[in-house]
């Protein structure tokens, strides 16, 4: 028995090399692929039943591919992946103490909540911070412990990209919020966006129609993909009423909390030639701007007008009452947990993207 543990009988060694042979030819995955003409991907896909995403030609191509090559789907590996937890994630990749309590943020996860309650899932909140390792934002998912995420992103647009491939690597469905850009590279996320652009082009028409032309932008320095898009469509709007672009009046700092507004709204008093109306990122902001302008004696919105956005509830008791765009913010998070739920239990359509409207609601402060 002693020599069993370097040498085993012939007929062991002879089994052992045919286990081993067996090993090397047996057909693999990335085989499949090869001769199907299709991604990796695809073929676990098709492997774990979501079909949803392959098309009549593609699931034809791989159907023949594995009975060509004989392969064999390792059904104990799928059934361990496919155990449901009955349980959402929703994924925040942001710097901010106080991201998740932002209106704007919690109303997402009230959609989503709702949504996952009355279909019979729970949700866990899970964040982290650009200081740590982007891959920790995905441990829920690498951990087993959610069916699928709905995902929100700030920083840069390369981190955003960044994070949205290695979500695309994961088997795990997502939804990403407002990303269309960044959406482009995670090929099979699905997308819930508001149409930001049509917001901010309301606004600027709105100001520009009472006679402004000096109208300042201002916002917090984090980057957001919401916010980008605000931005570039005030630029588009100002441009299309022939208003050029001034440096001067376009600012991105502090926080997202109403006094970060107070350093901003006090360096666009100080020009030269100050605007006539400000055009603030959020609805917080324009609510800390209006109260800087107070304290200097300048009213709103005769001396100045005040535009803010999403319109959360706040916006309609503060005086003079602000003049905002609605994000329909909790239907954009139940519309992404029914995508979800929907895919998990096939039954989802072919839609892999939905565009809610926003709202100018004039007001008193512009």
């Amino acid at each position: 028995m002693a020599g069993w543990g370097r040498s085993a009988p012939p007929g062991h060694v002879r089994d052992t090399e045919t286990m081993s042979t067996e090993r090397t030819t047996r057909p693999r995955m990335i085989d499949v692929a090869a001769a199907a003409d299709v991604s990796v991907q695809s073929v676990s896909n098709f492997a774990n039943g979501r079909w949803a995403r392959l098309s009549v030609a593609t699931r034809g191509r791989i159907e023949e591919a594995i009975a060509q090559l004989n392969y064999q789907v390792n059904n104990s590996a799928r059934g361990l992946r496919s155990a449901r937890t009955q349980t959402l994630g929703f994924l925040v990749l942001d710097d901010s103490h106080r991201f998740v309590a932002d209106p704007l943020t919690a109303l997402y996860l009230a959609g989503i909540a709702d949504t996952a309650r009355e279909r019979g899932y729970s949700v866990l909140v899970h964040t982290t911070a650009h200081t740590k390792d982007h891959a920790e934002l995905l441990r829920p998912i690498s951990e087993g412990r959610v069916d699928a995420a709905c995902v929100l992103l700030t920083g840069s647009p390369a981190v955003r990209r960044r994070v949205a491939q290695m979500l695309n690597q994961t088997d795990t469905e997502f939804v990403l919020f407002d990303e269309l850009a960044v959406a482009k590279v995670a090929g099979r996320a699905f997308v819930v966006r508001s149409d930001q652009a049509a917001g901010a082009t309301a606004i600027v028409d709105h100001l520009v129609a009472q006679g402004h032309r000096r109208i300042a932008f201002i916002a917090a320095k984090e980057r957001w993909a919401v916010i980008e898009q605000r931005f570039d469509a005030y630029k588009r709007a100002l441009r299309r009423h022939g208003i050029d672009i001034d440096p001067e009046l376009t600012l991105f700092e502090a926080g997202w909390e109403p006094t970060g507004a107070d350093a901003m709204v006090r360096k666009l008093l100080a020009l030269n030639t100050p605007p006539s109306a400000i055009v603030c990122g959020s609805d917080l902001l324009a609510i800390g701007a209006m109260r800087t302008l107070r304290e200097v004696g300048i009213a709103v919105p005769d001396q100045m007008a005040v535009c803010g956005f999403d319109d959360f509830d706040v916006s309609k008791f503060v005086n003079p009452q602000l003049t905002t765009v609605t994000v329909p913010a909790w239907e954009m998070g139940a519309s992404a947990a029914g995508l979800l739920i929907d895919t998990l239990e096939g039954t989802r359509s072919s839609i892999t993207e939905v565009c809610l409207s926003t709202k100018l609601q004039v007001r008193e402060s512009a």
